[in-house]
């Protein structure tokens, strides 16, 4: 089963951290409705989308407040194990994976915000990948 990957430079995401990506996105609050549809243009021409520094920059505070919020709903921070509780009530694993479940977004959220972070650090962009 494919999926997204996160990097930045010599940080790698855990594998496929990144297939929640547009639901993530789409749901970051204080983030400019026109730079969350520019990053997500990428994958209507491209397998892939680049975020620049000045734009992973702007990500990680919404990033941290995002997973904060997913980490005070769910009641932890273990998302596998959100993952499979989601599972075992009925959720279709790939539609979890996409971005229908709470612990695949945080998943997602944890490994792009250590992406953003390390972009900011390094100044390089951060590549959110099908892998």
């Amino acid at each position: 089963m494919g999926g997204l990957n996160i990097s930045c430079g010599n940080f790698l995401g855990e594998d496929k951290s990144g297939s929640a990506f547009e639901v993530v996105l789409s749901q970051l609050d204080g983030v400019d409705p026109f730079v969350k549809d520019k990053l997500l243009s990428g994958f209507n021409d491209e397998e892939y989308v680049l975020i620049e520094t000045q734009i992973s920059s702007l990500l990680v505070e919404p990033l941290r407040l995002y997973r904060d919020g997913l980490i005070k709903d769910i009641g932890h921070d273990d998302w596998l194990r959100e993952t499979l509780l989601e599972e075992s009530n009925g959720g279709n694993p790939t539609d979890l994976k996409w971005g229908e479940g709470r612990g695949w977004r945080l998943y997602c959220a944890e490994n792009l915000l250590r992406a953003c972070q390390h972009s900011a650090a390094s100044e390089e962009p951060v590549v959110v990948c099908l892998g």
